[in-house]
């Protein structure tokens, strides 16, 4: 174990669980999920706790790799807080204005660029430059998208334009012009969205349709995006391979994910025996 901030108490009171999932769950130098945190969180949810996955990612991919197959999760924040899902029920998405996408689409296809179209539970693809669309895809492990030819003008909760960092005056122009965001987040690829997306929002959300409190609540993460989901619980648990930031904001850091760190903490906090 790297560190550890706070001794164990008892977590018998916790009722719910937000995980991430990249280098919390999914554990990319292995490509497959973590069998002991897998294990942990079901034994968790046998014993009552709701699971609710928090990620960056989007539905798709989630859904994509399996992960409702592996874990009985109640409930998903996808694409880092854009919308927020539980027991069938959508609590709420934070989609672009349909008229706002329509024009910013059109912008993109005169600028012949590509782009991958976020939708709540789909993504769709247009692909003008295979070579960017190859380079994205061999960093990120993610389940292809739908051919755009399958898009039937659903909402969609962001874009990601698959271009070099050449665009990025235009883009973050068209950004402002439509007041979206704009991040570069890859060497080929700039994402837009409605507002800044953060996890936190689906944390939120979720306490107030299960009548939760904070220390009633747990939450896995690794990264930085994972802060604001750590300040709204008592019980937050860094991943012994996660960023230092991450590390000095949790309650608690547990062992690397490749060493069953997730598994551990539940059963350091008494969650599962």
């Amino acid at each position: 174990m790297d560190e550890v901030k706070h001794s164990a108490e008892d977590g018998r009171n916790i009722r719910a669980i937000f995980c991430d999932f990249d280098w919390t769950l999914f554990d990319h130098n292995a490509g497959d999920f973590n069998r002991q945190g897998v294990l942990g969180l079901r034994e968790a949810h046998d014993r009552g706790v709701k699971l609710i996955i928090n990620s960056a990612r989007t539905y798709h991919s989630i859904k994509g790799l399996h992960t409702f197959d592996l874990i009985p999760f109640d409930g998903s924040v996808v694409a880092n807080g854009g919308a927020c899902m539980i027991d069938g029920r959508t609590l709420y998405a934070d989609f672009i204005p349909d008229a706002d996408r329509d024009a910013i689409l059109s912008e993109l296809d005169r600028l012949g660029l590509g782009y991958n179209l976020i939708g709540q539970y789909a993504t769709f693809i247009k692909v003008t430059n295979q070579e960017y669309v190859t380079d994205f895809y061999r960093v990120f492990r993610e389940p292809y998208p739908l051919d755009i030819s399958l898009y039937q003008g659903e909402s969609i909760l962001s874009l990601q334009v698959f271009s070099r960092q050449e665009s990025d005056r235009e883009l973050s122009a068209l950004a402002a012009r439509y007041h979206v965001t704009f991040n570069r987040f890859a060497d080929t690829n700039v994402e837009m969205s409605a507002k800044e997306f953060l996890k936190s929002k689906g944390v939120d959300t979720i306490y107030r349709h299960l009548n939760l409190k904070p220390e009633e609540a747990m939450a896995f993460g690794d990264d930085l995006n994972d802060i604001s989901m750590f300040n709204k619980v008592k019980y937050s648990v860094c991943m012994g391979n996660g960023k230092p930031e991450a590390k000095r904001a949790a309650y608690y850091v547990t062992d690397r994910i490749e060493e069953g760190g997730l598994y551990k903490a539940l059963r350091h906090f008494g969650v599962i025996g």
